[in-house]
């Protein structure tokens, strides 16, 4: 579980770029059977990148806009052995059940209804992970299941147009530059 927590909050300092690599998924639809045959990341642990957008967009649907790097750790250690014997399953109602489990995060560094992109100029190197988390977030609240960070260039128009609004939710920004 520690070694999983410090995996997340690495991922958090990733380049988004790198993150950009990774495919896209529908929260909604992604399945267990997907989810285990992902490529295990270095340290032999789950996914984390589909897991940031499962999170995002599970936060959504619960009303909770607080990412929480301990959490997602805990649930995706929890879903990943679950889904081992639930292939089937959608991994986002998995993903539900064992948030449930879990108290929730009411406060945090990265919030999408309290982070501006100033906040996020602040501190890119824990914000990377964010972005991403924000935009399974973004999915959910406004109901168009694909991602709006598709490559490399709508995530630099959307950190451009961020550096531009410092005083703007990340989340506003999102919906309004990135389509």
């Amino acid at each position: 579980m520690k070694k999983l927590c410090m995996c997340c909050c690495l991922l958090l300092g990733m380049p988004l770029t790198v993150l950009a690599a990774n495919d896209k998924i529908d929260p909604a639809t992604y399945i267990c059977a997907e989810l285990i045959t992902q490529p295990i990341t270095e340290g032999g642990n789950p996914p984390i990148f589909t897991a940031l957008q499962i999170d995002g967009y599970a936060s959504a649907k619960t009303g909770n806009p607080v990412a929480d790097p301990q959490t997602l750790a805990s649930v995706l250690e929890q879903v990943y052995t679950i889904c081992q014997a639930k292939p089937t399953e959608t991994v986002l109602s998995i993903w539900q059940e064992n948030r449930k489990t879990i108290p929730a995060a009411t406060e945090g560094d990265w919030r999408a209804d309290k982070t501006t992109c100033r906040d996020y100029t602040n501190d890119t190197e824990n914000g990377s992970g964010f972005v991403i988390w924000l935009d399974g977030y973004n999915r959910a609240k406004s109901g168009k299941p694909a991602s709006v960070l598709n490559d490399d260039e709508t995530i630099a128009a959307y950190l451009d147009a961020c550096s531009k609004q410092p005083d703007a939710l990340m989340l506003d920004v999102m919906r309004t530059s990135a389509k």
